[in-house]
């Protein structure tokens, strides 16, 4: 009986993806969990930040040292005003002529550049039911046993010959 290599590769390349999926879905969990946390820390972070800032700017410091921190303001908060180009852009190109839209559109078009988007997938932890675990069990019990019992079987047939060899061994030796 022979081994295919082709076999035993995609094997062990089966083996490996489904660790990395099980790594990539503890990894998740942990995440998630992390991020729960989080939550209410920076709730709790923002209000004392709130509580703090307008005291210092009272008091015109812009850096406070505690025992265990230094509190240093690099930049103050403020409002300011943005504009929304792709919005003007698109008002602009109702109020001009025919060829004037043409040359914006093409300037448009020039101006246009390539972002790479990350893959997004979700990882769920499996949910076990009993009824689907016993016959993930029966599958995978009757994978190994096919591919187990032919390899015993040469080895017991190796072990008859052995030990037809040593008893041969020895009655050579009585002799």
């Amino acid at each position: 009986m022979t081994i295919k290599l082709k076999d035993l590769l995609t094997e062990d390349i089966d083996k490996d993806i489904k660790h990395n999926i099980d790594e990539i879905g503890v990894l998740q969990n942990e995440i998630d969990d992390l991020q729960k946390k989080i939550i209410p820390l920076k709730k709790r972070y923002g209000e004392l930040v709130e509580s703090v800032l307008p005291i210092l700017d009272r008091l015109g410091k812009e850096q406070v040292k505690t025992r265990n921190y230094i509190f240093k303001i690099i930049r103050k908060g403020y409002e300011r005003q943005s504009f929304q180009y792709k919005e003007g852009f698109n008002r602009a190109l109702e109020k001009v002529n025919s060829n004037i839209k043409s040359i914006l559109r093409e300037i448009l078009e020039d101006t246009k550049k390539m972002v790479k988007v990350a893959p997004s997938f979700q990882v769920k932890p499996v949910e076990i039911r009993e009824g689907s675990f016993r016959d993930w069990i029966k599958k995978y019990t009757r994978k190994v046993l096919k591919k187990i019992i032919p390899r015993l079987k040469l080895v017991v047939g190796g072990n008859k010959e052995l030990r037809k060899l040593i008893w041969r061994i020895k009655e050579i030796r009585k002799q």
